[in-house]
């Protein structure tokens, strides 16, 4: 499958030495195979083990490999924004690090950037969930299809977005865990066309996750509150649509 498109694959991660070199030799090789043209941007967000110098020499070894660092470990949201604002590819992807999805899947979100800004994967089955990552899942997408009334079913997986979209809009909760969804809101808002696929699920044989801490929770909520207030109050252009490019927000939206 000849695919022209320039990709990004960003890829965050943290204390994941046990898999990384397996899971990013897997990675390759099915973007290889799919004659993807490619470059692997690695977050390393801060990471206590050899995560670090492990994808270093990763990047030593390929031109196609990026290495970015954190000095400290500063949550997923910030992982991610990191790699969006360095991306240099037509189309950007996140997946983690531990390969959470079935990489078989990637033709799915390939094909459908063809007609779409954003491709939203939606997790075809996630039974190893503990129950309270799973409430907090279901209650955070409750929250956003309510308030925001996205039609988008699922807002915290993988996700492929034009470039261009990414970096025109405004960012501002980048240490936060509701990136993601802050990101579909305003291309929702934009007029970026959104679609959906549906992909396998993984799950995690190693490294360490922290979307369900209490902590990670409570911020992403006390930011989702926040945006909401945000998002009620910002006008609406002429054609009905809400401008968060960079640049524009109003004087005193910061926290």
């Amino acid at each position: 499958m000849a695919v022209a498109s320039y990709l990004t694959v960003v890829m965050p991660a943290y204390n994941e030495e046990p898999d990384l070199l397996a899971n990013t030799a897997l990675l390759i090789g099915k973007l290889r195979e799919l004659a993807v043209d490619y470059e692997l941007l690695i977050v390393d967000d801060g990471s206590r083990d050899a995560t670090a110098g492990l994808a270093d020499g990763l990047a030593e070894g390929s031109e196609r490999v990026r290495v970015l660092h954190h000095a400290e470990n500063m949550g997923i949201g910030q992982a991610l924004h990191t790699g969006f604002t360095n991306a240099r590819g037509e189309y950007t992807i996140f997946i983690p690090s531990d390969l959470a999805m079935d990489l078989d899947d990637l033709p799915k979100y390939l094909s459908a950037a063809r007609d779409a800004d954003v491709v939203v994967g939606l997790r075809s089955d996630r039974r190893d969930t503990s129950f309270r990552r799973k409430a907090v899942s279901v209650i955070n997408i409750a929250l956003v299809r309510l308030l925001f009334r996205m039609p988008i079913r699922q807002f915290q997986y993988i996700c492929m977005y034009r470039t261009r979209c990414l970096q025109e809009i405004q960012i501002e909760y980048p240490d936060s865990a509701f990136i993601q969804a802050e990101v579909l809101i305003k291309a929702r808002d934009m007029g970026y066309k959104l679609t959906e696929v549906t992909i396998g699920y993984i799950p995690r044989t190693g490294g360490s996750a922290s979307g369900a801490r209490i902590r990670v929770v409570l911020k992403s909520v006390r930011d989702l509150a926040h945006f909401w207030v945000r998002w009620l109050l910002k006008p609406r252009t002429a054609d009905g649509r809400k401008d968060w490019r960079a640049g524009v927000r109003p004087p005193g939206a910061g926290r």
